[in-house]
Parts: C-alpha cells; structure tokens; sequence
C-alpha cells in the first residue's frame, strides 16, 4: 500500500512538471523561411507564412540552423512560445520554436 501511495505521487509530480510542455501548441508550416532583418517586435531569427492558412510565423531555434534554409521552400515543425502565441509582444506576430525542417513537398 506504501509503494502504491509512492507511485501515485511520483506519477502526480510528473504530471505536474510536463503539464507547460504538453499545453504548448504544436505548429507546422509550410512556406518560404526568410531571415528577419530589424522589426518592431524585435524577437526570433527568421520568419515563413504558411501556405495554407496564410498565417505569419517568427522562427527561432536552438536545435537548428534555419540560416540553412533561408529561401528555401520548407515546413517547419516547433511549438510556439509561451507569451508569444498570439503577438502579445508589441503587436507582433507567434513566435514559433522550430524543432525540425524538412523539405516541402511538391
């Protein structure tokens, strides 16, 4: 019964900890990654619309080099940014943390 009551709360920590990373919304888009230059809102590195829906996206990331892709047509994966989903920050638009590219298909 002590190890069950153990279990529970190991579980009920964890669950706890993961609860800001499970909420962040996942985001793939498709379209051409520019690199920004100087902007109002001043944060990410580059930026794509996505083809489908129109949408503006801020691109940055830690994992990969979107310098890379820089006019290329991609989707980019990520989740976007706690604080930044819906321009909050100086009116400017969802920054979106890329955590993979891949080429788009044709």
């Amino acid at each position: 019964m002590k190890r069950l009551a153990v279990l529970v709360m190991v579980v009920a920590i964890a669950l706890a900890l993961a609860a800001p990373v499970l909420a962040q919304e996942s985001v793939a888009a498709t379209g051409t990654i520019e690199r920004l230059g100087i902007t109002t809102y001043q944060y990410g590195t580059h930026a794509a619309t996505d083809e489908a829906s129109g949408a503006f996206y801020v691109l940055s990331s830690n994992v990969v080099d979107l310098d890379v892709y820089t006019g290329q047509r991609v989707t980019v994966y990520g989740t976007l940014v706690p604080g930044y989903e819906y321009g909050q920050v100086e009116g400017g638009p969802p920054l979106v943390d890329v955590t993979w590219v891949e080429p788009a298909p044709l």
